[in-house]
């Protein structure tokens, strides 16, 4: 029997805020509560890498997420409670009429795979902590978010996406229906250029 499928972008879409950027201040307050001084340097050095363009966001995040994946001390769910006004009331996440949930996202699947826990989601695609060199396939985004939910759906297709962003464009070619949240112009105009029919979410 196939399933109904709604697949949910995070970041800007279930919550209202990019949860990567609040994760770094997450971060380095958490450095200095703990008076981890060569761990706060180390997230700064990264930053700075990145503001100065030396590093592009992927390569930031990937260096972020080696840096961190060994601090057994750092409280996900803490930094799930203090961003926990920022989520977006989406009612499509508690119909009953869709048989698997899957919250797809570039984030961090360190606090994504909790979010995706609190709302009652089927699975959480995110992005893991590196295990090798970095390559172009470590970041859930784009193309490699479209391929490795598609690997999930097995005989199944997507019957409703909600995102907000333009880099969901492989993920909304695959749905049937489409809920952008505040889509601006420019968007607007790249959907139309590909016929993607939507809704808009304000």
């Amino acid at each position: 029997m196939k399933k109904k499928v709604l697949v949910v972008d995070l970041d800007g879409t279930l919550f209202k805020i990019n949860t990567f950027h609040y994760f770094l201040m997450f971060l380095l307050k958490y450095c200095i509560k703990d008076l981890n001084l060569f761990l706060l340097l180390k997230i700064i050095f990264i930053i700075i890498a990145r503001v100065f363009k030396v590093v592009s966001h992927s390569k930031m995040k990937y260096n972020i997420l080696k840096t961190i994946k060994n601090e057994e001390r750092i409280d996900y769910s803490e930094y799930i409670t203090s961003i926990s006004q920022k989520k977006r009331d989406l009612s499509l996440i508690s119909d009953g009429n869709f048989n698997l949930k899957i919250l797809a996202t570039a984030a961090p699947s360190c606090y994504a795979n909790i979010i995706s826990e609190n709302e009652c989601f089927d699975l959480c695609i995110a992005t893991e902590f590196p295990n090798s060199k970095f390559n172009n396939e470590f970041d859930n985004i784009g193309e490699i978010k479209k391929n490795n939910t598609a690997k999930f759906l097995k005989n199944n297709k997507i019957d409703t996406l909600i995102t907000d962003h333009i880099d969901d464009l492989p993920l909304m070619k695959l749905s049937r229906k489409n809920f952008i949240v505040n889509p601006n112009q420019k968007m607007k105009e790249i959907l139309k250029e590909h016929n993607i029919n939507y809704e808009v979410i304000f």
